[in-house]
């Protein structure tokens, strides 16, 4: 990684810098939530964001967007989508693209399902419109949103596309992961800690995916 940082030092430090930063603190929070929230069972912030929510947001029209909301990293659409995305690449003749979609995608289920068994965190009490069935720690829909649209806006930075309309499209991108984290705990089907776990555990597996294609398989 020290070679890679030099590497792209001159052109890229102040990106660079700012994603290796990141991509530290989300280890760092990661590491904080599993032992402070997962291990030693310190929910007290957990259940004060569930309070929260029922004494100032709770409605039903809020319920029917969040619901709709949720939809958009649910397992189903995963399912629809990232073949879609990789038949696309392919069609086009963009075969690293889709190579670095299929390894973030089978990766990051691969790193959630073993997270989920060696956590084994129930789901929150009463859920306001359905129950999940699987464990809750890291949140699935949390780091999958952060996996699959993060791809898709690094993509979109790789375009040749004018940079403000970049900035908006990644923009856009980040602010729905985060409105489907969101919505995952006013559902109460998450813990605010399994959400932002979720986003941790998400953006460090697309940094290094991105720092792997970039220092052995260029995608551009």
């Amino acid at each position: 990684m020290v070679r890679f940082i030099k590497d792209y030092y001159h052109n890229n430090s102040a990106k660079l810098l700012l994603s290796v930063l990141f991509f530290v603190l989300a280890l760092v929070i990661f590491a904080v939530i599993t032992n402070e929230i997962i291990l030693e069972k310190e929910e007290t912030i957990d259940f004060l964001v569930f309070e929260f929510f029922k004494k100032y947001l709770i409605s039903d029209q809020l319920t029917c967007s969040m619901y709709a909301i949720t939809q958009l990293s649910s397992v189903t659409l995963m399912k629809i989508a990232y073949p879609l995305l990789i038949g696309i690449l392919v069609l086009f003749k963009f075969y690293r693209k889709a190579l670095f979609t299929f390894v973030a995608g089978t990766g990051g289920l691969f790193i959630i399902y073993v997270m989920k068994m060696f956590f084994e965190r129930p789901r929150p009490p009463y859920p306001i419109l359905y129950r999940e069935e699987s464990f809750s720690f890291p949140s699935g829909h949390a780091t999958f949103s952060f996996i699959f649209y993060g791809t898709l806006a690094y993509f979109m930075w790789l375009t040749d596309l004018p940079k403000i309309w970049k900035n908006i499209a990644m923009t856009f991108l980040v602010l729905l992961s985060l409105m489907i984290g969101f919505s995952r705990v006013y559902l109460h089907v998450h813990y605010a800690s399994d959400v932002l776990g979720g986003f941790c555990l998400g953006y460090s597996w697309l940094f290094l995916m991105i720092y792997t294609f970039r220092r052995y398989f260029p995608l551009n």
